[in-house]
């Protein structure tokens, strides 16, 4: 079951002197979309329950798109590919009020307001799905974009300690951070940035 968003795209996000086209993912950015996926250390994809450098697991990706389950943005570049986003759903799960977000960042483009650009858009998208909550999983040792998800709402909840292992065999803690939309939206308006959720 697909879920009706919306907000209009494509939409342009200022990174400094760069401008960003944002849109929804289709079919069509596959082959973009390997080639992004290609480019990223394989640490920083250690969140991922699935090995999304794989083709079959990208195909699987572009078909929940398509049917609705997941919804994801791609950020370009001109031609170039250098972000994209997931929302992750289970409508017939007990938390199907909760949306797992993933952020992906091409390297050269990290600290130049793009993920946190992105990242707002995602919460954006979240109040258009009607989700109540956003959960986001990286390593512990991705600092730098935990700090960013805090500095935007997210709240620590758990750390899963050697809960993940990169291809060498080497333990990682994941942890776990979350963001009730509902209630940032309504901070957000108290603090008169109501007309901004709704751009």
């Amino acid at each position: 079951m697909s879920k009706s968003v919306s907000r209009g795209y494509p939409r342009t996000l200022h990174c400094g002197a760069a401008s960003i086209e944002l849109r929804h993912m289709c079919s069509a950015d596959g082959a973009a979309v390997r080639a992004f996926l290609a480019t990223l250390p394989t640490h920083d994809l250690l969140f991922v329950q699935r090995d999304v450098q794989h083709p079959k697991v990208i195909a699987a990706w572009l078909q929940a798109v398509e049917d609705g389950v997941i919804t994801s943005l791609v950020a370009y570049q001109g031609e170039q590919l250098v972000g994209c986003t997931a929302i992750v759903t289970d409508v017939l799960s007990w938390s199907r009020h909760v949306g797992e977000l993933r952020v992906l960042i091409a390297p050269a483009w990290r600290g130049r307001g793009l993920g946190r650009g992105l990242i707002e858009e995602s919460f954006k998208l979240a109040l258009k799905l009607k989700l109540e909550k956003l959960v986001v999983q990286m390593t512990v040792d991705q600092s730098a974009a935990i700090v960013v998800f805090e500095e935007l709402g997210f709240h620590a909840e758990a750390v899963l300690r050697d809960h993940v292992k990169d291809p060498d065999g080497k333990s990682h803690d994941l942890a776990v951070l979350s963001l009730h939309v509902a209630e940032l939206a309504l901070q957000r308006q108290a603090r008169g940035m109501s007309t901004a959720l709704n751009e």
